[in-house]
């Protein structure tokens, strides 16, 4: 029984025998881009768009963070002269020795206040105030933009860690139509990403890269039946790529996008229902992981303060049994997090499409010795945990300020979220430890990390 289920999903898009035309849109893809075939690529440009709000920022990118520089960057502040940042240079810019790549070829360290030494009493930039932004380093030039080089194309999404990012990015109802241009020279472009290469045997073909990510944002942005079924439908896809490209099978590629095509439009899908649920394991894991990261001085009081917002949303306290606790979970979903995303369901596509843009979804990114490469059904489970982590800090959220809980929350857990998981790869592989300890990594187990 349990293998049907498993493999439930592939099943029920089999139901379907007329599917949508390749070109049909479905919902709002993301970017007007087709290939030869008429297909829709979704090539996103709004990295352009952000503009910093400087000393009006409730949460700067100056502290917390250790800032890689770059090397030409590094040979420019060692020439800056003592009294005009050279001192805070020689105490708190050093060389990184074990980096073997230019752009974190050195180190801009915190201060024992947690922030970074340029950052002024007037929260604005010393650098920037006293040489000009020309001065900055491409991760200060960039940063919350995120660059990829992509068949050829340059391409610009926004981190969600800058709380300006994630207003722009989760409030906008039609993120497919921001476009900027990303040549500008308002900021640096020589620090930009690339696709994730092969392993050994498993193949990432490059010429179909677009169509497979085109295909999965349509899936993620189908209204017509629940997110956590799309979910599973693009965890089924991966799994079925994966099968596909490790058997150097690259040319059945368009075959299987095919296949999961037909389920545009089509609505919920009954079979999946039989998968199971258990709302006990989703909430020990999600208080497990959080309590874990709110130990972490880098994670931010921010972060801290929305997992205390879900704690007392849910009651989990320790007079607080765990059958209440689930009680009032499911009460503040169906009563309070619900109806706003019923109200605006781009927050929540916004947050897993812009994912996917960013981090090359699902081939993954290179460019970085602290990228991890990882096979395609990999890159959905950690999207799928991350979805499921701020997702249900949400809910909890939710039933904390009931009735007042609004787009303000989703942005500022979203921020806070982002700024303290995201921008750590270690946590990343934690996090995938744990839910394969806890047997939550097939579909089964995606279904629990999702349903209420």
């Amino acid at each position: 029984m349990r293998k049907s289920k498993v493999h439930s999903v592939s099943g029920a898009i089999a139901k379907y025998p007329h599917a949508k035309a390749a070109g049909e849109p479905i919902g709002k893809g993301v970017g007007p881009v087709r290939n030869e075939a008429g297909e829709k690529l979704a090539q996103p440009s709004y990295a352009g768009l952000f503009q910093c709000i400087g000393a009006r920022c409730e949460d700067a990118c100056c502290g917390d963070w250790d800032i890689p520089l770059d090397k030409i960057t590094y040979q420019r502040y060692r020439l800056f002269p003592r009294e005009k940042l050279g001192s805070l240079v020689s105490h708190f810019v050093s060389r990184n020795p074990e980096s073997t790549h230019d752009n974190a070829y050195a180190c801009i360290h915190r201060t024992p206040s947690g922030n970074c030494p340029f950052f002024g009493e007037d929260r604005l930039c010393k650098v920037q105030k006293e040489y000009g932004p020309g001065m900055l380093s491409a991760t200060c030039s960039l940063y919350p933009r995120s660059l990829s080089q992509v068949n050829g194309r340059l391409e610009g999404t926004l981190s969600l860690s800058c709380p300006e990012a994630a207003r722009l990015v989760l409030l906008s109802p039609a993120l497919s139509l921001l476009e900027s241009n990303l040549h500008s020279g308002e900021f640096r472009t020589d620090n930009v990403f690339s696709l994730a290469g092969d392993m050994g045997d498993y193949r990432k073909p490059p010429d179909h890269f677009l169509a497979v990510r085109s295909l999965l944002i349509e899936l993620i942005r189908d209204r017509s039946r629940p997110i956590w079924q799309n979910l599973l439908l693009v965890a089924s896809f991966c799994k079925r790529l994966d099968e596909t490209m490790t058997g150097l099978n690259a040319e059945q590629v368009p075959a299987l996008l095919g296949r999961y095509r037909v389920a545009l439009g089509q609505g919920p899908y009954d079979e999946l229902e039989g998968l199971p649920r258990d709302l006990k394991r989703r909430i020990e894991l999600v208080i497990a992981l959080s309590s874990e990261q709110s130990s972490n001085p880098g994670s931010g009081q921010r972060f801290r303060d929305a997992f205390w917002d879900f704690v007392e949303g849910i009651g989990s306290a320790h007079s607080s049994a765990p059958d209440e606790d689930m009680e009032r979970f499911r009460n503040a979903e169906r009563d309070y997090y619900r109806p706003l995303l019923d109200a605006h369901p781009f927050l929540v596509e916004n947050y897993l499409v812009n994912h996917m843009l960013q981090h090359l979804f699902p081939y993954g990114r290179a460019g970085s010795a602290r990228f991890i490469a990882r096979s395609a059904y990999d890159e959905c489970l950690l999207l799928t945990i991350q979805f499921f982590w701020v997702s249900s800090l949400l809910i909890g959220i939710a039933g904390r300020y009931k009735e007042a809980f609004s787009t303000e929350h989703v942005v500022f857990a979203i921020q806070s979220f982002t700024r303290a998981v995201e921008h750590i790869p270690q946590i990343h592989e934690d996090v995938l430890v744990a839910v394969r300890r806890r047997r939550l990594d097939d579909l089964s187990g995606i279904s629990i990390l999702l349903r209420t």
